[in-house]
């Protein structure tokens, strides 16, 4: 059989699947020990081994490592080489930064391979029936991963998507349903003075985001509420609903969205912003490997365009659709629809 030596094996693909663990293994290790800290001044190896009472020759193969998947920088100094972090992801990896993601990072790491690990017993048993978040638990990751990554990203995001609203100036009243942390509602009330809000979610983590509120000293214009999304009041008299990566962990979805259609007055904007399973091969590729343990686990993705289908048939008008690739781990799709004025 003639080869030519440029030729990829078609086994090519699998092979990458499988190395692509040894990154994530090597970026979970260097956010642990420590690394990206002791690297924002860039130096050598040799420093880094000392410092943290680590094997040279590894420390140096690691390095190498995390150069080649572009998160370090290398130059040449002498007969060393000088590592550093990728100035682009400084501001996410280094401890003390604004947008610091590391813990969010490692939980995201340590939680895919958990779902990895029970994937054999998942297509055995079937998916059980979703069980409620567990309160404590949801409260803990807003105080620190899902508070790590709503300032890091949500946060751009959600400025980007509702600068696009129209009709919103003066005072106005928002939700930001299953809010988290509230960080969300925090950047819209700086970057809207005259508006007022509200964070809807658990109790427990409704309590992390009235001590952000409190810290952000903006008690006067927003408040957070707890309670049960699917079976509570979440409030009435709103000009916006912002409700992000929520939607997916509810039952019961025509429901929801007819419960935030009668929450807004009329005119008033609802953006969804939330994973949806494309039909091409290639898109899909980039949304299912995060949302495989969801689907799996009974949570709820539907398919590309559904929301639209849903919200128009709930009397949503001016409905648009945008991807959002700017949002963690997966692109997600935005859909904004306003409710009937008349």
């Amino acid at each position: 059989m003639e080869m030519n030596l440029d030729t990829i094996h078609p086994l090519q693909g699998c092979w990458d699947i499988a190395l692509s663990s040894v990154k994530a293994h090597a970026l979970d290790a260097a956010i642990q020990l420590g690394i990206f800290g002791f690297l924002k001044n860039p130096t050598t190896a040799e420093a880094l081994a000392e410092f943290g009472h680590l094997d040279l020759a590894n420390t140096g193969h690691l390095l190498d490592m995390l150069w080649s998947m572009e998160v370090l920088t290398r130059r040449g100094v002498g007969r060393s080489w000088v590592y550093g972090v990728d100035p682009k992801l400084a501001a996410f990896l280094v401890p003390g930064e604004d947008g610091y993601c590391g813990d969010a990072l490692v939980h995201r790491l340590q939680s895919l391979r958990q779902f990895g690990a029970q994937l054999p017993n998942l297509l055995g048993d079937g998916a059980h029936v979703p069980q409620a978040p567990q309160a404590a638990g949801w409260a803990q990751a807003a105080e620190v991963q899902i508070g790590q990554e709503q300032g890091a990203v949500t946060v751009a995001a959600a400025l980007a998507c509702v600068d696009r609203l129209q009709g919103l100036t003066g005072a106005r009243r928002f939700l930001d349903l299953g809010g988290g942390p509230g960080k969300v509602a925090v950047a819209l009330a700086d970057a809207y003075p005259q508006w007022q809000g509200m964070v809807f979610d658990l109790p427990e983590t409704a309590e992390v985001a009235q001590r952000i509120i409190h810290r952000a000293g903006l008690e006067q214009r927003l408040e957070s509420r707890g309670g049960d999304i699917g079976h509570d009041r979440i409030g009435e008299g709103y000009d916006l609903v912002w409700c992000s990566s929520v939607l997916h962990f509810l039952p019961e979805l025509s429901r929801v969205i007819t419960k935030i259609r009668d929450a807004l007055v009329p005119g008033g904007y609802f953006v969804s912003v939330h994973a949806e399973l494309p039909s091409g091969r290639e898109a899909a590729a980039r949304v299912l490997p995060y949302y495989l343990p969801l689907l799996m686990r009974g949570r709820r993705v539907w398919p590309q365009g559904a929301m639209i289908d849903l919200m128009r048939e709930l009397g949503f008008e001016s409905i648009t659709s945008t991807e959002l690739s700017y949002f963690p781990l997966a692109p997600a799709q935005v859909v904004i629809g306003r409710k009937d004025q008349s």
